[in-house]
């Protein structure tokens, strides 16, 4: 899992806070601001353009589940330093915006289609959720085409 291959496309993770990883989701998408830490890995690929993937971790609704696609439109970079009230103590680098949200009509159970995700090894598909690490994940065309197809 290197961090300095450069990838056109991501897997934004959100996990359980003070609420629960789905209603964090809703939270940042229905004010189209996606919090960036200085910690997270990929930041030399989250750029414009890039096509993106929403996965939910943690423990309560639709937890362990792909559950939208969209597009990097821009990234707003946070003078202020402010933290995220969902995640204490973890400052704002940038947010991101987006374009072309396609929320699935299936949400994508995880466990019920890990021998088809490319970008995951094989050998560490028990230990599947090391790739969900950080909030930001690269993933390869084969696994988004093939999560994006069969979401909808």
């Amino acid at each position: 899992m290197r961090d300095k291959i450069v990838t056109d496309y991501l897997i934004l993770i959100t996990s359980d806070g003070k609420k629960g990883g789905y209603q964090i989701y809703k939270d940042r998408i229905s004010e189209n601001m996606w919090p960036i830490y200085r910690s997270t890995p990929q930041l030399l690929n989250v750029v414009e353009g890039r096509k993106v993937i929403f996965y939910i971790a943690g423990k309560d609704e639709f937890a362990q589940h792909f559950i939208a696609s969209a597009e990097i439109e821009k990234l707003i970079h946070n003078k202020d330093l402010q933290s995220d009230p969902n995640q204490e103590f973890r400052q704002v680098l940038f947010y991101i915006q987006f374009k072309n949200l396609k929320t699935f009509l299936n949400p994508m159970k995880i466990k019920d289609h890990i021998n088809n995700l490319s970008f995951i090894d094989k050998e560490r598909r028990k230990i599947y959720g090391l790739y969900f690490q950080g909030g930001v994940c690269k993933i390869n065309q084969q696994s988004y085409n093939y999560i994006v197809s069969g979401s909808n």
